[in-house]
């Protein structure tokens, strides 16, 4: 066990987590900065299901997303899960913008609370949207930001999420009634637990039902586990919409890697804003910024990549296969 762990704990993240790598430019849409959204699927191949309609985000949506790092994939698969491998929930930042709140921000191993817009136009692989079907109240919308809040800037529980790929996983069939239970505001976490617990913690979700440690995203996009109490309570059901796809052209399933980025045309009928991280002093997180503006340029975009996304066996819960 332990020759593993030193394994995986070299590979992980180590370079700067608030360099250019992770906090790079972008181009926001002036049209629709939030992007758009297909029908929604519990499918997690990125196929564009028409109509198409507008984001328009809330607090208490639920993002879920799939990137091909290495890391991070070899650790889900180690785990016995699969795509997506991350989530965050939508917030309203102090200042009244909408934000992200993840833990795990950008394969850094760090809680971060960025601006929505700027996060899903920069994110470098898919992404879907579990959508808050009724909006949060007031009192639970300053619930939600008072728990990121105090998770912003956190380290990620990186050796937390390690041993469920061991035997000492909180997801067994008996343990996680007892392990996989709630540590409450102010704590390290992992991603889709900084979510439960934020759910918790804003009284949408039952405590005596939840069980964040034992939470991977995967089951809050399908809404059904491998692990027979999550499958029983899952977090997400009755409250969210099944995942819709999100993109930020119409007609098009692109990951973020593949998008159009800075200093590229912009291939969209409107104009995009350049969007510029920059460092502001006293503050150790870059801000992103609008340092500009692109016009259009009609191009030919392909509505979906080929080869498309390989879906493994780990990638849907057994029910789902």
């Amino acid at each position: 066990m332990l020759p593993a762990f030193v394994v995986l704990l070299g590979l992980a993240p180590t370079s700067d987590p608030t360099g250019p790598k992770h906090y790079p430019p972008a181009y926001v849409p002036a049209e629709a900065p939030y992007g758009y959204l297909y029908q929604p699927s519990f499918d997690v191949q990125p196929f564009p299901r028409e109509p198409i309609s507008r984001y328009t985000p809330k607090a208490g949506d639920v993002l879920l997303m799939s990137d091909t790092n290495r890391f991070w994939t070899l650790l889900f698969r180690i785990a016995l899960t699969g795509k997506p491998g991350h989530n965050g929930i939508v917030i309203t930042m102090p200042d009244g913008r909408l934000g992200v709140f993840e833990s795990g921000y950008g394969d850094t191993l760090y809680s971060r609370i960025t601006p929505l817009d700027y996060r899903l136009n920069v994110y470098p692989g898919y992404l879907w949207v579990r959508a808050r079907e009724t909006p949060l109240t007031p009192e639970q919308d300053r619930l939600l930001t008072q728990f990121a809040m105090a998770a912003d800037g956190e380290r990620y529980a990186l050796f937390r999420f390690l041993l469920h790929g061991t035997p000492l996983s909180p997801r067994g069939p008996l343990r996680t009634a007892v392990f996989g239970r709630i540590r409450g505001i102010g704590e390290r976490y992992y991603c889709s637990q900084s979510t439960v617990e934020a759910l918790v913690h804003m009284g949408l979700i039952d405590a005596r039902t939840a069980r964040p440690a034992a939470t991977f995203p995967q089951d809050l996009f399908y809404d059904r586990s491998r692990n027979r109490f999550i499958d029983r309570h899952p977090p997400l059901a009755g409250g969210w919409s099944p995942p819709q796809l999100w993109t930020p052209l119409p007609g098009v399933a692109v990951r973020g890697k593949t998008r159009p980025q800075p200093p590229s045309p912009w291939p969209g009928a409107d104009g995009a804003y350049l969007v510029q991280p920059v460092s502001t002093p006293g503050k150790q997180v870059p801000t992103p910024v609008v340092v500009g503006y692109v016009p259009g340029e009609f191009r030919q975009i392909a509505p979906v990549e080929y080869p498309p996304q390989r879906i493994g066996l780990f990638d849907r819960p057994g029910r789902r296969r």
